[in-house]
């Protein structure tokens, strides 16, 4: 079986996620590890995330740690996470802040939503323009640069040759007609 690389394991010390609940994507650092099943979490600098048990099914772990002694007490742990600044380091990855945008989201008004959606809409309407534009100067996009190059099959076709066949055929049907009036 193949790891994940970015699979981290639980351990004293170690920054996790709330997964389901009412502290879902809440973090926290594993205190203690009381069985195979249940860890000891805590996050002395949120009030909703005071010492409690949390199962393992529950909780994603991180790729943040600090050093703690099993059962550490909360001044302990308080200062280790400010020692290292683990919560800021962790608001600054692209998890923390799809988190944050997600709860955003889920705490906006009707209206915030409709300027939201008002607003995407615009941004996609002066890309594409802008695009365009950029595009009808030199071929940027895969189906411009493919009609280009149809264009340019085309026009050598269209040319000399088509021609040359156009007249052969009108020169075969013309001959067939002939030797049909003669009979």
């Amino acid at each position: 079986m193949v790891a994940n690389k970015h699979e981290y394991f639980i351990k004293v010390g170690r920054l996790v996620r709330v997964l389901r609940g009412p502290r879902a994507d809440k973090v926290g650092v594993v205190s203690a590890i009381i069985d195979q099943n249940r860890v000891l979490v805590e996050n002395p600098s949120d009030d909703k995330m005071w010492r409690h048990v949390q199962n393992l099914k529950n909780v994603e772990c991180l790729k943040f740690a600090v050093p703690l002694t099993p059962n550490a007490p909360t001044a302990q742990i308080k200062a280790a996470l400010a020692k290292k600044d683990i919560l800021a380091k962790f608001a600054a990855t692209k998890k923390a802040q799809g988190l944050a945008a997600k709860a955003a989201l889920a705490a906006s008004t009707d209206f915030e939503r409709y300027q939201l959606r008002v607003a995407k809409r615009s941004r996609a309407h002066w890309s594409r323009k802008i695009f365009a534009e950029a595009d009808a100067k030199s071929p940027i996009s895969f189906e411009t640069k493919k009609l280009a190059k149809l264009e340019k099959a085309q026009a050598k076709y269209t040319g000399k040759k088509l021609a040359a066949r156009h007249d052969r055929i009108k020169k075969f049907f013309a001959a067939r007609k002939a030797k049909a009036g003669k009979k």
